[in-house]
């Protein structure tokens, strides 16, 4: 389970925090898509769809989640909000009309009353070619296929996609519930948590002479990266891409890796948990990237837990601090 916290899951968390919106609920626009647009308007590209973010945020007990209804995906293209229609239960054709239909009970044949008809003003079955008085047929309604003919009691429900029109029986169809997503009891804490973490490794940096952005991109290849903080101190150049995480994982510390060093920046990723993975342990000291936990306190230390062990992280947050003191000396 991932226990990262991106610039743009803060983000939505922020507003849902501040009250600006009481929950994300879905919305279904007029063409039978599903989007949740107070959501999507602060995740990056690099986030994902909204609600993969807000099922994430709801496994993890940050947020709840609340019945609202059901939408329909599209197994051949991917589009969602499929529409419902009936077909023909032998050849799969939407082209049915409900008719009345004159049955004749002897021989079972069907067919419209004017075709009994004959010349003669007598009723003749077109089946059996019999005549037929009036108490020996019936007056049905039946679905007509006007594709192939066929005609049943009842046309069998089908899902269609509005973008690639293909038709399926709704259990061929991806089926999503969707829900309203609002804060769980220790959501809120949370956020504060992430948020304080943020703010103190911005603090720790402005002190020491460091310019700081926090919620920002970064990138000079014509390429923005998102992250939670950066810092660049101007005397000597030097520059600091931070991240916050609850739990780093080595994912997360390769990946803030791999940004910093597109920027050729230090890297010092913080620990909400106190807690860091083996293998981004293991990361973090062969490529020089720095981890801190933060303490209840809003202090940041240089030690965290491993699964088996309390260790010193690499020596880049104390190098980036050593070199920051020299400077100011």
């Amino acid at each position: 389970m991932k226990r990262m916290a991106t610039p743009g899951v803060l983000r939505l968390l922020e507003e849902l925090a501040d009250g600006t919106v009481e929950e994300f609920s879905p919305v279904i626009t007029e063409d039978g898509g599903v989007s949740y647009p107070d959501v999507e308007r602060h995740l990056d590209a690099c986030d994902g769809d909204s609600y993969s973010v807000l099922e994430s945020l709801a496994h993890r007990e940050i947020l709840y989640r609340e019945f609202q209804e059901k939408a329909y995906v599209c197994p051949e293209c991917g589009a969602d909000g499929m529409t419902y229609t009936t077909i023909c239960a032998e050849c799969g054709s939407q082209n049915t009309i409900e008719q009345e239909l004159l049955e004749h009970v002897e021989c079972g044949g069907l067919a419209p009353e004017k075709q009994f008809q004959a010349a003669d003003g007598e009723y003749v079955c077109p089946e059996c070619e019999l005549a037929v008085r009036p108490e020996q047929t019936e007056m049905l309604r039946q679905h007509v296929c006007q594709t192939c003919g066929a005609s049943a009691a009842g046309s069998v429900g089908a899902l269609q996609c509005r973008e690639c029109a293909s038709v399926y029986e709704p259990r061929e169809a991806i089926e999503w519930v969707l829900y309203s997503y609002g804060f769980e009891q220790h959501g809120r804490q949370w956020l504060t948590t992430q948020l304080s973490a943020r703010q103190a490794l911005a603090e720790m940096l402005a002190d020491r002479g460091f310019a700081v952005d926090t919620d920002t991109v970064v990138g000079n290849d014509g390429r923005e990266r998102p992250v939670h903080l950066y810092g660049e101190e101007e005397l000597l150049g030097d520059r600091v891409v931070g991240a916050v995480h609850e739990r780093p994982d080595h994912d997360a510390v390769e990946r803030l890796h791999e940004i910093a060093a597109a920027v050729d920046a230090r890297s010092v990723l913080v620990s909400t948990s106190g807690t860091i993975t083996e293998r981004a342990e293991e990361f973090a000291q062969t490529h020089s990237v720095g981890v801190v936990s933060y303490q209840q306190d809003g202090t940041l230390q240089r030690e965290y837990t491993t699964a088996t062990r309390t260790e010193r992280p690499s020596s880049v947050f104390e190098r980036l601090t050593s070199s920051v003191r020299r400077q100011l000396n």
